[in-house]
């Protein structure tokens, strides 16, 4: 999974910052950001497990093996302490650069060019309080430029559209939670048998 998130997070860290329209590019950011938050929890999780089966079994290294580059029964503490740092700062490089382009959303009507409120939380708020019986009531930005409607804007829901990157990030601070946890349990004494 973190193979294949390195180079799928490089090539669409350059979509979110080089395109045609912000509505847009707010748009892949928050695709971006949800990915992130998924991928870090489910590698996190698996880490702590992988941790936490090492220590019970009494292993040498308690950091799951490059499978790429190391065999089981041939590992190189190197490789695995480069591959978990490099996956690290990819995760977290990945969730700045995508939260950060997600910040920089304001909801709008629809079809209108100016948002509800100049501010990330305002024009939440907003949107909350407003009633609308239309099928599409509101946009995550500005979909309307003077040639017309822009196409892949993401429309907002509440509570859903952020709803489900508050439960992506609570996911990872369980998951983080988990490693801690499991980083501070004391490795289980041998059981000799005679």
């Amino acid at each position: 999974m973190g193979h294949s998130f390195i180079p799928l997070a490089v090539g669409w860290a350059y979509f979110v910052r080089n395109g045609p329209d912000e509505g847009v590019l707010i748009t892949r950011g928050y695709f971006g950001w949800a990915l992130t938050l998924l991928v870090g929890a489910a590698l996190t999780f698996a880490l702590g497990r992988y941790i936490s089966l090492a220590k019970a079994r009494h292993l040498a290294i308690f950091i799951p093996p490059n499978t790429t580059f190391e065999a089981t029964n041939n590992r190189n503490r190197m490789i695995s302490w480069v591959t978990l740092v490099a996956f690290a700062l990819f995760l977290i490089a990945a969730n700045i650069l995508f939260a950060s382009r997600y910040a920089d959303s304001r909801i709008h009507r629809w079809d209108s060019p100016t948002p509800l409120d100049q501010s990330f939380v305002g024009s939440r708020l907003k949107a909350h309080q407003a009633s609308c019986s239309d099928r599409s009531c509101f946009a995550i930005s500005k979909r309307v430029s003077g040639t017309g409607p822009v196409r892949d804007v993401m429309q907002y829901f509440p509570y859903y559209t952020d709803g489900l990157l508050i439960l992506l990030a609570a996911a990872q601070l369980a998951a983080l939670a988990y490693l801690a946890v499991v980083l501070s349990r004391p490795e289980p004494p041998f059981n000799y048998q005679l």
